[in-house]
């Protein structure tokens, strides 16, 4: 079917996330919307503008950067349940960073430029997952005192955690998902899947 406010063709079948804004549009009595939804009118009324925008700006992401990205094997479901016990798994590994015994790409990107990168750069898993992770990583390092001034005399530790740790978190996430492959690939997904994440896996 059409879009009834721009004419594009909308996806079938109709997601989610557009199902409910065609219900919360319909609860205004918009008689286009109601035949969409196959809903007697009561009454016509003209949907706001910006309902109008919010519903094609929707649907537009779903058939261009849902699309692609499904094509591209991202995830549309992550067990968010899982990831405490998937981070602390790494706390080795996270800690050799810290302590400069392991490489890391956005320790010594953040270094060099020394500005923010890993609220921009992690977003695969969305907000929804950037803040699960970020309190998971505040109860295993800087609550237990392990992220210290001294470490990372550069920088405060809880923006250690924020532009390192948390990007490189992310990183090897992406790198089990999918199954073990290359850590600059896995980096690859993660620039490329920023507005798939932000989409998908929103608070």
């Amino acid at each position: 079917s059409p879009c009834p406010f721009c004419a594009d063709l909308l996806p079938n079948p109709l997601p989610e996330k557009i199902c409910l804004l065609l219900r919360k549009i319909a609860n205004q009595n918009s008689i286009v919307v109601m035949h969409l939804l196959k809903i007697a009118p009561t009454k016509i009324s003209t949907p706001t503008s910006e309902d109008k925008l919010t519903f094609c700006e929707i649907h537009q992401v779903e058939t261009t950067i849902v699309s692609d990205s499904i094509q591209k094997g991202y995830l549309m479901q992550i067990d968010f349940g899982l990831l405490e016990t998937r981070i602390f798994q790494m706390k080795t590994e996270l800690l050799n960073i810290i302590n400069r015994k392991a490489n890391s790409y956005y320790c010594d990107f953040a270094l060099k430029i020394c500005n923010k990168i890993g609220s921009r750069k992690a977003r695969y898993y969305g907000q929804c997952g950037l803040n699960i992770i970020s309190n998971i990583l505040s109860k295993l390092f800087l609550d237990t005192n392990l992220l210290t001034y001294d470490l990372v005399f550069l920088k405060k530790p809880v923006d250690y955690l924020q532009e390192i740790l948390v990007p490189e978190t992310v990183l090897h996430l992406i790198f089990q998902d999918k199954g073990g492959l290359e850590l600059e690939l896995a980096r690859k997904i993660m620039k490329d899947s920023a507005n798939f994440g932000d989409y998908i896996y929103s608070e």
